[in-house]
Order: structure tokens, then C-alpha cells, then sequence
């Protein structure tokens, strides 16, 4: 990458950010709106991008927005929630070639990011100034659908109900698409109320990724979103309540496959080195081919037919995952935290640590290879307060010691465990 990225405010709580990737040929442009997650609110705004994606007051149905999106040189819209810590992040995107790919000089840099504010802040409203109610129901349909669809893998319902009771009554608990009983009550006022909501309140990074000139595209965000009437919520990123006690659930239903779920708290790690210890340690203990879960624990102890560790660095949490039978489940959490307990007593070779290092070195250098892989990486960055590269991350981990990890893993508290089995069966 030529530049360092550049971050300036060209509105009262909204951001441009410009990162130049002069290996791609499309510019992708994002705005994201980032509020506090809120039970109330949660499900209302997370309908909010799939109806804003359905057109807008220059191009006011689906049809016409498609047929302006392919005169842009197949250009794509998309939409996304998602969440960080105790934030739920509303994603609009348009990407679409560079300028000086277009046959006939066409700005496609400058029509993106109007495109884009239009989408954003001129939907299609009815005579009420409500989300057409035909439009709204197909899109709580989708919600329902998508929320409902983690209830149908389960390890992704897993790791909810783990992350549930880990942060109970905490906003860090709460799922990002919201819940199925709150989507069913929505009505289309009330999804319109979350949109005015979030375009007033709601802090906006617009992220530019590519190799294109972003100048254009920040005069054009500028003028459309500097002069929004403002009341921005102000919230940040906030560090999780400090360990309490214990929590544990444990679930029956019809599943072949038990699925087992612990997390243990580091109690926040600070600074990047730190950070970079805890996920090494994480990666080390059970985020790779050879980490320590994967060998033992599944491989050699046959406990499980997956067992891998994450570091989430917001909450500094470790969280586990496996699936596993019943009749193993609590052999598996047994020699889950007897692997951690060996971590912390540096019950690993440098070899296992070298490998560990070359993995991690290699995931970050991979981060750049995609718009969205960069755009991520530099949205996460800011939410953090600190635009350092891949490179510059992968120095900081480079320079992990075995006792770092050990001493991270040393820290790590089991906080909560989930369980998940099948139903017992009855005689007749």
C-alpha cells in the first residue's frame, strides 16, 4: 500500500476515511453507521440497510436502481449489519470499477458516493413518509429468516447463547440482527423511525478502498452529510464489567452433534502488546491446524470433531467452541482446560510458537487482498483509535515471547460455559 490512510471529519460525528490499494481495479465505498446496542432498538436497525437497498427518490424502485447500478459498469450495492463490543455497525456499500477503467470517462468515483448518499438519506417513503409497507414486509421476512437461520446452525446458536449469559445484562450480549419476537411486532413506522434515528444520531465512518482518487468521492460525502442536522449519540466502544461470576446453560434439543461452548476472560489486555500476546496465545492454544486443541483434544483424544479457540480483543475474551457427544462433553471440558492450564506453564516447544507466529504473520498479510478484507481491517482500526498497518501489526506480533503467551494464558478465567445436547430418549 502507497499511503497510510487519511481520516478527516467533514461532518458533526461523520468521518472520511480514504485507503489507497493501487493493486485493484474497483473503488468500494462504505458508510457506516455505528450506534449502541440496544435490546429495544437493536431489531429496528438492523432492518434499516435491506430497506434502505431497495431504492431511492432518483431511482424509486428496484428495477430502476438496477438498471442505474449496471450503467455503472456492473456496479454492486450492498448492505450488512454487524457488531463490536457493545456497537452495532448499519453497512451500506457500492463498488464499482475505477475511472480510468470506464470507456467513455465517465466519473464513476463521483456517482458512487452520490449514488450512495442517496441511498442513505432520500429513500423511497410513502404518502405517510413511512418505508412502503409492501418493501417493509419482504425485508423483516428476510430478518426473520436470516435471525432464524442461526437457530438452525448450531454452532452459531452455540456461540450466541454463550456470548448471552457470558454478557448478561450487558449490551455486549445482545445479537446484532436483533431478535424474531421483536421483528415480528415491527411495523414499517417504527422502521422508519430507526432510520431518522440513526441518520441523526448515529456516528458515520465513510470508508473509501482503492486505487482510485478519493477526492471527488469526499467533496460529494461532504456536501450530501456535512449539513445533516446532527445529534450524534456520542457512544464508543466501552470495556465489559470486570469478571464476575460464574455462568453456565445447558440446553436440550433434536441435534445428532452436542455442542460445547466456554469463555474465559483475560481481564482486558492493554496496549498492542498485550493484545498481540493475547492472540497469540489464543492462535497457540487453539486457532490453528496444530494448535494445542487440534492436536490433543480432537486428534489424539478423539473428544470432539472440532474444538478451536478465538480471541475477541473488544472484550478480552477467549471463546471455545467444539462439537462434541454427550458422552464426552464433560471429559472435553475437562481436557479443554487442562490445555490452557499447560499454555500457561509453557507447555509448548518454539517450534509450535514459530509456526503459531508464521501463521499469524501470513493472515495479516493476506488482510490487503481484498476491498473488503482492507476496508475491514481499517474500520476496526478506527474503532480502536489507532490506523497502524497489517505490517506494523504483524511487527508487534513478531515480537511475542513465549513467556507473553504463557503469562496471557495464566490470566485467562473460565466466566461461562454452554451446553448443547440432544434430547434423552423415552421407551414407548
Amino acid at each position: 500500500m502507497e499511503d497510510r490512510p487519511v481520516r478527516r471529519r467533514i461532518g458533526e460525528g461523520i468521518y472520511f476515511t480514504a485507503v489507497r490499494e493501487p493493486k485493484f481495479k474497483s473503488n468500494r465505498m462504505t458508510a457506516v453507521l455505528i450506534a449502541p446496542l440496544e435490546r429495544t432498538k437493536a431489531t429496528a436497525r438492523a432492518l434499516v440497510p435491506f430497506l434502505l437497498r431497495k431504492g431511492c427518490g432518483a431511482y424509486p424502485d428496484f428495477t430502476a436502481l438496477n438498471e442505474k447500478l449496471a450503467s455503472m459498469y456492473g456496479a454492486i450495492l450492498d448492505a450488512d449489519v454487524t457488531k463490536y463490543a457493545d456497537l452495532q455497525m448499519i453497512h451500506l456499500s457500492v463498488q464499482t470499477a475505477d475511472d480510468k477503467f470506464s470507456i467513455a470517462g465517465e466519473p464513476l468515483c463521483r456517482e458512487s458516493a452520490e449514488l450512495l448518499c442517496s441511498v442513505l438519506t432520500d429513500p423511497v417513503l410513502d404518502k405517510y413518509g413511512h418505508f412502503p409497507e409492501q418493501d417493509f414486509r419482504v425485508e423483516r421476512n428476510y430478518l426473520i429468516d436470516t435471525i432464524e437461520s442461526e437457530l438452525n446452525e448450531k454452532r452459531t446458536y452455540a456461540i450466541g447463547k454463550c456470548t448471552e449469559i457470558l454478557f448478561r445484562d450487558e449490551p455486549f450480549g445482545v445479537k446484532r440482527y436483533g431478535y424474531k419476537e421483536d421483528a415480528e411486532k415491527l411495523t414499517a413506522e417504527e422502521a422508519t423511525t430507526a432510520w431518522r434515528e440513526l441518520l441523526k444520531g448515529a456516528r458515520m465512518e465513510i470508508l473509501f478502498t482503492g486505487p482510485g482518487d478519493p477526492e471527488d468521492a469526499e467533496r460529494v460525502f461532504t456536501e450530501r452529510l456535512g449539513g445533516l442536522m446532527r445529534e450524534p449519540f456520542g457512544e464508543h466502544p466501552t470495556p465489559p464489567k470486570p469478571y464476575s461470576e460464574y455462568a453456565e446453560l445447558d440446553e436440550r434439543m433434536d441435534v445428532v452433534q452436542g455442542k460445547l461452548v466456554m469463555a474465559y476472560r483475560l481481564g482486558a489486555p492493554e496496549g498492542e502488546t498485550e493484545q498481540a500476546a493475547a492472540r497469540m496465545m489464543a492462535a497457540l492454544y487453539g486457532g490453528t491446524p496444530f494448535s494445542k486443541l487440534f492436536m490433543n483434544v480432537r486428534e489424539k483424544m478423539s473428544l470432539c470433531y472440532y474444538c478451536t479457540a478465538r480471541y475477541d480483543r473488544p472484550t478480552g475474551v477467549i471463546l471455545v467452541d467444539s462439537g462434541v457427544e454427550a458422552a464426552n462433553m464433560t471429559k472435553a471440558e475437562e481436557e479443554i482446560g487442562n490445555e490452557l492450564s499447560a499454555v500457561a506453564e509453557g507447555g509448548f516447544t518454539e517450534e509450535e510458537r514459530g509456526n503459531t507466529l508464521l501463521l499469524a504473520v501470513n493472515s495479516l498479510k493476506s488482510v490487503e487482498d481484498s476491498l473488503d478484507g482492507a476496508e475491514g481491517w481499517y474500520l476496526t482500526r478506527i474503532l480502536d483509535g489507532d490506523m497502524r498497518t497489517p505490517a506494523e501489526d504483524a511487527e508487534t506480533i513478531g515480537a511475542v515471547t513465549a513467556e507473553q503467551i504463557s503469562k496471557m494464558a495464566g490470566r485467562a478465567k473460565l466466566a461461562a460455559v454452554y451446553r448443547l445436547t440432544g434430547e434423552e430418549k423415552t421407551d414407548a
